[in-house]
């Protein structure tokens, strides 16, 4: 194990990067994000390696206790970011949440509990100490909707966004927060 000295840093935002690569050489890691739960809904850890090459949901469990997050914002301060695993069929995969929805940005501050660097952790962890070549990587989900609005689908079987504009929300010359179509109609 080598405890790492530096930080790396890497931002979030809309037609940014789809992947942030975890096989680093730093125990520290500042993801700035732009819109979390707006534009951005969690991470989600993502490998090349199976549950045959030693990805199981014990070992994703492991990693998720040997890490620690705290969430930056303006609006709320510091909190802790949750970090879980998520079981399904298939197996399971790690998820890290980003704090409270905000159109602004916060910072989550990424780190290892152990002081090894992101690139030991899952070498260690993940694939069992084997030198076999992997992949792993932080993904950005994109958010589903807004959680400032609560737009269900069309009761007149329209587009299903609750407007005129393909499920679109106007910010700036036209308003749709008073429930009025633009054509007058209720």
């Amino acid at each position: 194990m080598t405890p790492a000295s530096t930080t790396a840093s890497a931002s979030l935002f809309k037609g940014g990067p789809t992947l942030l690569d975890l096989l680093i050489d730093v125990n520290e890691l500042r993801i700035t994000v732009t819109g979390p739960r707006m534009l951005f809904e969690k991470l989600t850890l993502v490998t090349t390696l199976s549950a045959f090459d030693g990805g199981t949901v014990g070992r994703m469990r492991e990693l998720a206790d040997s890490l620690e997050g705290t969430i930056h914002c303006g609006l709320v301060g510091m909190q802790r970011a949750e970090i879980k695993v998520q079981t399904v069929r298939s197996g399971g995969y790690l998820e890290i949440s980003l704090g409270p929805p905000s159109l602004y940005q916060s910072e989550l501050v990424l780190r290892t509990r152990t002081g090894e660097t992101f690139r030991d952790l899952l070498v260690r962890l993940l694939a069992g100490g084997s030198s076999v070549p992997f992949l792993a990587g932080l993904h950005p989900v994109t958010a589903t909707g807004h959680h400032e609005h609560h737009i269900g689908p069309d009761p007149d079987g329209g587009n299903g966004g609750g407007n005129d504009h393909g499920g679109e929300h106007l910010h700036g010359g036209g308003h749709e927060h008073d429930g009025e179509h633009h054509d007058g109609r209720p």
